[in-house]
Parts: C-alpha cells; sequence; structure tokens
C-alpha cells in the first residue's frame, strides 16, 4: 500500500506543481504571484523527500484515512490555484481570502512533508528575536491598531514584556518555533485571543498557564502537540479552544471541565485523538463540537449527554463509532448533527428523543476519489 501512495502522491504534485508554474506566468496580482512562488519553493523542497528513503518512510507512516484526506486535499487545492486568474482585481475581499488559502495550502504541505525551514536570527520593531522563514506575527491593540510583522524563520528565543504589549487583545504566531515558556503573555490585562498556526509549541506552555482574561486560544497545524498542557485549563475565561490539524494530539486534559465558560470546542482533523474526558459533561455552556475528521475516536463518554447548552455537533469522518452513548437522548437543545451517511443512521435512533434535532449529511467522497487516483 506504501507504494500505491507514493504513486498517488507524486501524480497529485505534478499536477500541483505544473499548475502552479502556469497560473504563474498568467497571473498578474503580487499578492498571488508572490504565494505562489513560495508554493512553487516549498514543491521544490518536497521532491527531494521521494530521493530519501527514510523521509519518505517518515511521510507515509501514518493512519491511511490520513493520508487519502490529503491526497484528496491536494486535487482540490489545484482547483484553488486555477481560480487565483478568475479573481478581478476589485475584489479585495475574495483575494484576501483567496490568499489565506493558498497560504493554508503551502503550510499543509510543508508539515504533511515535514519539511522545515533553517532557522536566522533577528529582531523586529517591538524585540522579539529570532522569528522564521514565512513567519508572521500578527499584534492587536486595545485601541484598535493592528499590525502584522513577517519576518525570517527561526526561534522564538525570548518574549520580553514591553509597553509596546500593554494594550494588545490579539496575537497570532505562525511558523514559530518557541524554545522559551510565553508565560508572560497570560497576564497581558487586554489579551482575548491567542493563536498559534503552524507552530513548534516546544516549550511554550512548560511552565503551567496562569489566570488570564483570554477568550479565545487557537492551535492550528502545530506538528509537535501531543497532549494540551492541564495548566490551560486555568483560562477559567476561555470561550472558544480550537485544536485543529494537530495530528499528533492524543489526549485532553481531565480537568477541562475547568473552562466552565466555554462555548465553541473545536477538535477537527486530530487524527490521533482516541477519545473525549469524562469531564466534558460538565462544560454545560458548550454550544458547539466539532469532531469532523477525528480518524481515531472510537468512543464517546456517557458523561457528553449531560452538555445541556449543545445546539451543534460536527462529526463527518469519524467512522470508528459503533455506537452512540444512550445518554445522547437528554441534549435536548441539540439542533443540528453534521455527519456522513454512516454515522447518521446511529442518530436516527434520538430523533424521536430530540425534536429540534436535524440530520445534515455530508458526502464523503474521500476513497471514491483515492480510487480515481490510483487508477
Amino acid at each position: 500500500m506504501a507504494v500505491v501512495f507514493e504513486t498517488a502522491l507524486q501524480l497529485v504534485l505534478g499536477e500541483l506543481k505544473e499548475t502552479v508554474h502556469v497560473v504563474g506566468q498568467i497571473i498578474q496580482t503580487h499578492r498571488f504571484k508572490s504565494i505562489l512562488k513560495r508554493l512553487a519553493k516549498t514543491l521544490k523542497s518536497i521532491e527531494q523527500v521521494f530521493y530519501e528513503s527514510w523521509r519518505l518512510s517518515k511521510v507515509l507512516d501514518r493512519p491511511q484515512k490520513e493520508t487519502i484526506k490529503f491526497i484528496s486535499y491536494l486535487w482540490n487545492a489545484i482547483k484553488i490555484v486555477v481560480k487565483c486568474s478568475s479573481i478581478k482585481y476589485q475584489t479585495m475581499n475574495k483575494k484576501v481570502l483567496h490568499s489565506n488559502k493558498l497560504t493554508r495550502l503551502n503550510n499543509e504541505l510543508l508539515r504533511f512533508f515535514q519539511i522545515h525551514v533553517q532557522a536566522k536570527t533577528m529582531m523586529n520593531s517591538i524585540k522579539i528575536y529570532g522569528l522564521a522563514d514565512n513567519s508572521v506575527v500578527t499584534f492587536s491593540s486595545a485601541g484598535g491598531y493592528s499590525s502584522t510583522c513577517s519576518v525570517y524563520p527561526g526561534q522564538l528565543l525570548n518574549l520580553p514584556l514591553t509597553d509596546s504589549f500593554a494594550n494588545l487583545t490579539s496575537i497570532r504566531f505562525e511558523h514559530v518555533s518557541f524554545s522559551s515558556s510565553i508565560q508572560p503573555l497570560f497576564s497581558l490585562p487586554f489579551l482575548q485571543k491567542l493563536s498559534f498556526v503552524m507552530c513548534e509549541i516546544g516549550d511554550a506552555l512548560m511552565n503551567g498557564v496562569t489566570e488570564s482574561n483570554l477568550t479565545d486560544l487557537e492551535f492550528d497545524c502545530c506538528y509537535d502537540l501531543r497532549e494540551l498542557p492541564s495548566g490551560v485549563c486555568n483560562l477559567v475565561h476561555l470561550q472558544n479552544l480550537s485544536i485543529t490539524n494537530c495530528h499528533e494530539l492524543d489526549a485532553l486534559p481531565k480537568n477541562l471541565w475547568n473552562l466552565s465558560k466555554l462555548q465553541i470546542l473545536n477538535l477537527h482533523c486530530c487524527t490521533k485523538l482516541q477519545e473525549l474526558p469524562e469531564s466534558i459533561g460538565r462544560l454545560h455552556n458548550l454550544s458547539f463540537l466539532d469532531l469532523s475528521d477525528c480518524l481515531s475516536i472510537s468512543l464517546l463518554p456517557d458523561e457528553i449527554g449531560e452538555l445541556c447548552s449543545l445546539r451543534v455537533v460536527k462529526m463527518s469522518g469519524v467512522h470508528g463509532l459503533p455506537e452512540l452513548p444512550e445518554s445522547m437522548s437528554k441534549l435536548l437543545q441539540l439542533e443540528e448533527v453534521i455527519c456522513d451517511e454512516e454515522t447518521s443512521y446511529l442518530w436516527m435512533d434520538y430523533e424521536s428523543d430530540l425534536n429540534n434535532l436535524k440530520i445534515n449529511v455530508v458526502e464523503d467522497d474521500r476513497l471514491e476519489s483515492f480510487m480515481k487516483i490510483v487508477h
């Protein structure tokens, strides 16, 4: 099967590389041109992986469903690249949104093929040192001022708190490797949102997390995040916890119940996550739960029926569940379940108890897409 996956990946990557080259030659938009150049550079780096058996083995050493999903994603990504040529100059919002999709594609390629950029050390205007290639740090202040610093790759070696940080409400790190604790950030009085995208978390949370006013915490494509430190549960004001595409994450802290104000829990595509802690039932303000593409989940705790405010559940791509807990019948506020056809049959047993429930079946064509690739 490894040979089949290798062939399928080479095929779709070849098509993607050719598409990036052709579209890059004809488009005029500078925003797209720069991202496509970055994509071309990433695809060039990936070619070397197929010549080094030990690197290729590491890439393919993952659940088959995850590889199939990624191959399907790359075929769709070709359409995203092609669309660059049809977005008009006047549609700024569309250009920004499409640029984000292209950047996400580049990030996913780096993550999947485990391409690491070389570190360089430098300093930006607010005295954060050693950020890395394609790194982006975005700062937003309480007065509405926002600034974005794009810098060269490396590590966040230290994090001095100067007056520049005092009024920050949002901080977003992209492509940053942490070699020291970021604990001082949590003491910022106005900080509400903290995001880590394609970061190596490293020692960032090693000294625990102190209580703060943080309401939103996001981890996306953080490949070394194996478990969420229990100290995160000290963030008692947290309303939105998003951990997506963190493929090494296999457990959530048992004291998750301490996040009593949590309203949104997004665990999309945490492919090694096997179960939810029993304490999840004590999140009585939780209204949205996303388990989509959590390929390894095979059991839901009975306590999930105690989520008295739960309104939306997303669980397409969760194929390992033989049954749902009987306690699901207690989710009287549940309005919508988004799942694939296989899982929808499990929910039908509860439709009579849950009067407001609507089951939305989404098409899961990953296997079909994969068969088209290999034939």
